[in-house]
């Protein structure tokens, strides 16, 4: 019965390490003996010679089929796109076309901001503070009043609202006498009563 002294575990680790020239054929003669000698007992290690036969075979016909000259050609081009790509220039029109668009930018903002300014608010008759109104006629319509009604009434009489309406429900008009008598008249009119002394104008 034969029997398997174990090698030391950095000996095994050398003869791994020279696997690959064993199978070159590129050892000299002790380190030859010592990877035959080590082969005979591990398993491992004669299996991964094995898988390093055909990578080898492989390798060398590669080498065969590609000139060495394109092959640091290849390693040159490969260098050249892991290099960091050097800052590309920027074009001499960029910062004018980037000036006048900002200047763009800030001519919208301007003109709109003056459109918002110059558009007036709604008040109400209930606001505080407000500049006084000049209004002929103080008229309440029926709960219920549709606004096509309302304006075919006004339209119908040459009055025009001023403001309106109040917490009330209350609208204050400008309207001549006649119309203001026709408004009371209106079915639709629950109060209508002259705010202005005299005749309405």
């Amino acid at each position: 019965m034969s029997m398997v002294i174990p090698m030391e575990p950095d000996e095994h680790g050398a003869v791994q390490a020279l696997l690959p020239w064993y199978a070159k054929g590129q050892l000299g003669d002790a380190e030859a003996v010592m990877v035959q000698r080590h082969l005979l007992g591990c398993a491992g290690c004669r299996h991964e010679l094995a898988a390093e036969t055909p990578m080898r075979t492989l390798l060398n016909v590669a080498a065969m089929s590609e000139p060495a000259g394109e092959v640091e050609a290849g390693l040159a081009k490969l260098h050249a796109r892991m290099r960091p790509e050097a800052k590309r220039a920027t074009p001499r029109w960029m910062p004018w076309a980037l000036g006048l668009q900002g200047c763009a930018v800030a001519l919208l903002l301007g003109l709109w901001l003056h459109d918002r300014q110059d558009a007036p608010d709604y008040v109400g008759l209930s606001a505080a503070g407000t500049a006084p109104v000049v209004a002929d006629a103080l008229v309440m319509f029926k709960p219920g009043t549709s606004e096509q009604a309302l304006r075919k009434l006004l339209q119908a009489e040459g009055a025009s609202v001023v403001a309106g309406p109040t917490e009330g429900g209350a609208w204050l008009l400008r309207v001549d006498a006649r119309g203001l008598a026709a408004l009371r008249a209106a079915p639709i009119v629950t109060m209508a009563e002259p705010l202005q002394p005299g005749p309405a104008r």
